[in-house]
């Protein structure tokens, strides 16, 4: 038995190395917070009471009789029978070992074995413990998609009204916001009960801007001819900007040189900021265009550079948290451009960049901000100009107070083409973003449903084995083994005699006396009955055991009980 408590100390300990208990597990809950807790103390508790007062019984038993049937001091045979009372009576016998040396090992190992079941009990309501803990578990969850297809746009749709809306996006935070950030636009979840982190498709949203060439411009008319592609071109409104602005020109579907009729998925925009650009290409994408201001003889001349950005979208794995709706994993941003080049114009047939385009380039949302010089010269921009004219830095406000103040149209403003392309791609991904929002039954688009798989947090009860309590167990159980295969003698144990007495205690020593007068005669010489002079007294050897002839039958065998030399029977 002291064999299989140490090996279930074993298999416990390994069991720690590999965190199997850990795959006990319940639900976090009131009840089982109190309950199961409360069962695993009392069972363990319940567990090392009754089986170390098995051990203790069957191990006093066998190490008394082993101790009786040996040679030793009566003294002895008195301390070490007095020592199984208790623990307390085992520290007693090993103190009175320092007077009266008479069983210093035995009586201390009586203590050892006692003070190991004393650690077994202490240590037995927390060798094993139900532990809180962070478990997550993946599950499914509905979602609201960010990103919406091409079969969302349609030909009826119209998203220029939605336009009018952008300056508020910026203005939105947390909650409200949901679904985007900065130029990615991601799924949301429609949950927020549950905790934990889940994996959504994010689109961001990008723009690569280039200058357009070779651009023919009429000031009479107002009107330029711009190409479209290697071969095509096309006549479109180009009024004169105020220093320092960005416009981006309506345009529809026109007929290429094949006589059929294309899109341009992208914006255009009229540029009248200073670009930095090289000059020895200045002339090949500048045109001059003037401003006329009554009562001043000589005009303006502003130059203005066509620009054309095309819009793109890169779809990726995001993760949001649950509770929030938030991105929590960075989104990759495309490379943006160092300095400005020629566009490269290539066709496509995607429709949302081409909705996209038009509603930002629609003439319909104003800014309520004119600038007016001569009858033939008036200009007033969109809202979504100015929204991007804040993007980048640009007031059109305060533009317009110098214009009435009269100042000169003279620009002291560099735009780089990545300004201008985090511009445009924020504008597109924020105008998606309401569309979504609005839904068709207010002018924008019906997002459309999905699933995500979410990495669902919670809290959970678990099995915990505690190192430190283990140990002591084990350590004990061990110790408890060693003694006990020394006080039983398992090794030496005689088959031909037996303890002529089961015990030492008043009954026995009544028996003795009255059976040896050579106990008597010790016992008279002592005048004063005290524990010492009695212990001194009993120095003598014994050896009290009944032999078994091996020639007779059990029930006619002849007992001896021998006192060093035989007793009389």
């Amino acid at each position: 038995m002291h064999g299989m408590l140490v090996m279930i100390h074993i298999v416990l300990l390994f069991f720690y190395v590999r965190h199997w208990e850990h795959h006990v597990t319940f639900a976090f809950t009131p009840t089982n917070n109190d309950f199961w807790p409360v069962v695993l103390s009392a069972s363990l508790q319940a567990f090392y009471t009754i089986y170390t007062a098995v051990l203790l019984f069957l191990t006093q038993r066998l190490a008394i009789s082993r101790t009786l049937v040996r040679r030793v001091k009566l003294t002895a045979v008195h301390d070490i029978s007095g020592a199984w009372a208790g623990l307390g009576s085992a520290l007693t016998g090993v103190w009175r070992q320092t007077d009266i040396p008479a069983s210093w090992w035995t009586t201390s190992a009586v203590a050892a074995y006692l003070a190991s079941i004393t650690v077994l009990h202490v240590t037995s309501s927390t060798l094993l413990q139900f532990q809180t803990f962070n478990a997550s578990m993946t599950t499914s969850v509905p979602t609201t998609l960010g990103w919406l297809d091409d079969s969302s746009y349609s030909y009826l749709t119209d998203l220029g009204p939605i336009t009018t809306s952008l300056p508020v996006v910026n203005h939105l935070t947390g909650l409200v916001s949901a679904g985007l950030s900065n130029t990615t636009l991601y799924d949301t979840l429609k949950t927020t009960a549950i905790a934990g982190n889940a994996t959504v498709n994010a689109t961001t949203v990008a723009s690569s801007c280039g200058l357009v060439p070779n651009v023919t411009y009429s000031a009479n008319t107002s009107t330029a001819i711009v190409p479209f592609g290697p071969v095509a071109t096309r006549m479109l409104n180009a009024s004169t900007l105020w220093s320092d602005q960005i416009h981006i020109i309506p345009w529809m579907e026109y007929e290429d040189s094949y006589g059929g009729v294309s899109e341009l998925p992208g914006v255009y925009l009229m540029v009248s900021t200073l670009l930095g650009i090289d000059p020895s290409v200045q002339d090949e994408v500048a045109v001059n265009m003037t401003w006329a201001i009554p009562d001043i003889a000589t005009p303006y001349v502003i130059q203005v550079y066509f620009v054309y950005c095309s819009l793109s979208a890169n779809t990726t794995d995001g993760v949001v948290n649950m509770q929030t709706n938030s991105l929590l994993s960075p989104t990759s941003i495309s490379q943006p451009s160092t300095q400005w080049e020629m566009y490269q114009f290539g066709w496509s047939n995607t429709s949302w960049q081409t909705q996209i385009g038009s509603a930002l380039a629609t003439p319909d949302s104003s800014s309520g901000i004119t600038f007016d010089g001569t009858p033939s010269q008036i200009t007033e921009l969109s809202v979504a100009d100015e929204y991007i004219m804040s993007l980048i830095g640009l007031n059109l406000t305060e533009e317009s107070t110098q214009f009435r103040d009269n100042s000169p149209p003279i620009s002291n403003f560099t735009l780089r083409p990545d300004e201008l392309e985090f511009a445009v791609a924020r504008a597109a991904a924020q105008l998606i973003w309401l569309a979504g929002q609005m839904g068709t039954a207010n002018g924008g688009i019906d997002p459309g449903n999905g699933t995500a798989y979410v990495n669902e947090e919670f809290i959970a009860l678990r099995l915990n084995i505690n190192l430190l309590p283990l140990a002591f167990a084990a350590s004990a159980s061990v110790i408890m083994l060693g003694l006990a295969l020394h006080m039983t003698r398992a090794f030496h144990a005689s088959h031909d005699s037996q303890a002529a007495i089961p015990n030492i205690g008043v009954l026995q020593l009544l028996w003795l006396g009255h059976r040896s007068a050579s106990i008597n005669e010790v016992l008279e010489d002592v005048q004063h009955p005290t524990e010492a002079n009695l212990r001194r007294a009993g120095m003598i050897d014994v050896c009290l055991t009944k032999t078994i002839s091996d020639k007779e039958e059990f029930r006619n065998s002849t007992d001896s009980l021998s006192w060093c030399s035989r007793l009389p029977s």
